[in-house]
């Protein structure tokens, strides 16, 4: 049995607008390309067969020259290395007649000289490509189909041939997997379904759109590689690609590399009401930071502050939130620390302020009797929110109101100026 040895990328993404600061936005474009210059970096160093692309190799038509020529200069690269590069086109980058993937030319070279061993699937319908190792030798055939639009609707895996074949059989697609975890946050784009890659003929399929990394079928060789750089702070985690060995008649299973210079990393603090000052914050979170730290790569941390807080004033201005950020780069040394306020409060005894003899407190008793009087409810509800459900479902839907209102007005109540 001839074994195939490739390394499978998804949704580069390059050109991609990101957010943040001017510094972080340039930051994270370079990263993005010294991760396609890591991965090939790789496959060189490891010799292997071929560069499998699913798809969202840039994620803007209008590239800059700088993208292009970085682009040009991996894919020469690897042909100099006699290493395949094989991308299917997808919805960021389709393949259609008047696209930017036509245009860019990946197939030939600076003089125009055809790469025999880069190939690009624009069209729909699958097509086979048998590939070969640097001596000639027939090693895997790769089946791929393209996006020829920027919406494609029709599910391409469900026409992927059965080809009977004595070589290691891959399928490469940029599709919408419906069942797997994390498609609500991806456009539908292709759209399949675990029906239609249970083929045994098929030693892996590399597949791309998804950005989470992650075998999309569970029990067969179909794989999410996961994006090669995280954009946005919902992209957490190493970034990489997947590194597979597979023979024909066998399921392959894939190991992770990463390959992005960036990290970005979520911390949720919930806990708060210990830190009376904001030194003690700053040094409590540069220790959430620091156990963070697992690589030699560049973190971007989001922190997410929640709770009761003496502090909370402080946290609820932006003005406060980035001065701590910027110390706790300072003291940390990570690219960018971004604070945000999801919820922090400040501390109040609510069982003695309901006690009290105050305007609060009356307020609270008339919120808590009015959920048990449907007549109390009506007549304190303005008349145009009163009317504005039918009247079968009017008492449910003011009281599905007042859920949240007593701690909104205990809040607002106590608050100072502070936004």
């Amino acid at each position: 049995m001839t074994g195939f040895r490739f390394l499978h990328l998804a949704d580069l993404h390059l050109e991609t607008s990101f957010g943040g600061r001017a510094s972080t936005r340039e930051r994270l474009r370079r990263a993005a390309l010294k991760a396609l210059e890591n991965a090939v970096d790789y496959a060189i160093e490891h010799e292997l067969h071929a560069v499998l692309a699913a798809g969202d190799l840039y994620d803007d038509p209008i590239l800059s020259l700088q993208t292009e020529f970085a682009i040009q200069r991996q894919l020469q690269r690897l042909d100099e290395a006699r290493i395949w590069f094989l991308a299917v086109c997808g919805n960021h980058d389709p393949g259609g007649p008047r696209h930017r993937s036509t245009r860019l030319g990946l197939e030939t070279d600076a003089a125009g000289a055809r790469r025999e061993r880069v190939h690009v699937f624009r069209e729909r319908d699958p097509q086979p490509v048998t590939l070969t190792d640097a001596a000639g030798r027939p090693v895997a055939v790769v089946v791929g189909a393209g996006h020829p639009s920027d919406a494609e609707s029709e599910n391409l895996a469900a026409n992927f041939p059965a080809l009977a074949t004595e070589l290691p059989l891959v399928g490469l697609l940029h599709t919408h997997v419906e069942s797997t975890p994390a498609a609500s946050q991806h456009d539908r784009y292709a759209p399949s379904g675990q029906r239609d890659f249970e083929r045994d003929e098929y030693s892996y399929w590399a597949l791309g759109h998804i950005h989470t990394r992650q075998c999309a079928v569970p029990g067969r060789p179909v794989h999410y590689p996961g994006n090669l750089q995280g954009r946005n702070p919902r992209e957490t985690g190493e970034k990489g690609g997947l590194v597979v060995e597979c023979v024909a008649g066998a399921a392959a299973e894939p190991t992770f590399v990463c390959f992005a210079p960036v990290r970005w990393e979520r911390v949720r603090m919930d806990r708060l009401a210990e830190f009376a000052t904001p030194h003690a914050l700053v040094a409590r979170l540069a220790e959430a930071i620091a156990e963070l730290r697992t690589r030699s790569d560049e973190l971007i941390v989001r922190i997410e502050l929640a709770g009761e807080t003496p502090l909370a004033p402080q946290l609820r201005r932006s003005a406060d939130r980035e001065a701590l950020a910027e110390e706790l780069e300072t003291a940390t040394g990570v690219l960018e620390v971004q604070l945000r306020d999801a919820g922090v409060m400040r501390p109040i005894d609510r069982d003695a302020l309901r006690g009290s003899p105050s305007a609060i407190a009356r307020a609270l008793d008339l919120i808590e009797r009015a959920r048990g009087d449907d007549a109390l409810l009506d007549e304190l509800a303005p008349a145009e929110l009163a009317s504005a459900v039918d009247p079968a479902d009017r008492s449910a839907y003011l009281r599905e109101l007042l859920a949240d209102l007593p701690e909104e007005l205990i809040e607002r109540s106590f608050e100072t100026d502070s936004r």
